[in-house]
């Protein structure tokens, strides 16, 4: 298995733990979202590595992406769920940046929010939360 596709499953495994939350990865979004809310893993942009040569090694900055998608009766219960779901996904990523050893350090960017009405339906909330991965390869086809 590729370090790319290591990094990902242990960053999925750890947001698999969240509590009550639909936790995916790479999914179709379902046409409603379930009542506690839906987080998908996305894996994003692995960019261009920086190289290291004698011997070659390959340091990746791997943009990878978590969706948080809510979608509640009320806009005010969207907004708290949100928030808890983003502060539940804070408190895993902090508790092991380098997800055992695995990689050299991972932090979170600011989220991007969203927000989707729905003819005839329920508004989904969402937010984009940029996870950055850095991590050293001897491969570039990690």
């Amino acid at each position: 298995m590729s370090k790319r596709e290591q990094v990902l499953n242990a960053l999925f495994a750890r947001l698999s733990a969240l509590p009550d939350v639909e936790v995916k990865r790479n999914a179709v979004l379902p046409v409603k979202i379930p009542d506690n809310g839906l987080v998908v893993l996305r894996d994003g942009d692995i960019g261009e590595p920086d190289i290291l040569l004698s011997p070659a090694c390959y340091v990746f900055h791997h943009k990878a992406e978590i969706e948080v998608l809510i979608q509640q009766v009320e806009d005010s219960d969207n907004d708290a769920k949100l928030d808890s779901i983003l502060e539940a996904i804070g408190l895993i990523l902090k508790v092991d940046v380098t997800l055992s050893g695995l990689i050299d350090y991972m932090h979170a960017d600011p989220p991007e929010f969203i927000e989707q009405p729905v003819d005839g339906g329920l508004t989904i909330k969402g937010a984009v939360v940029p996870i950055v991965l850095e991590y050293v390869s001897d491969s570039n086809l990690t």
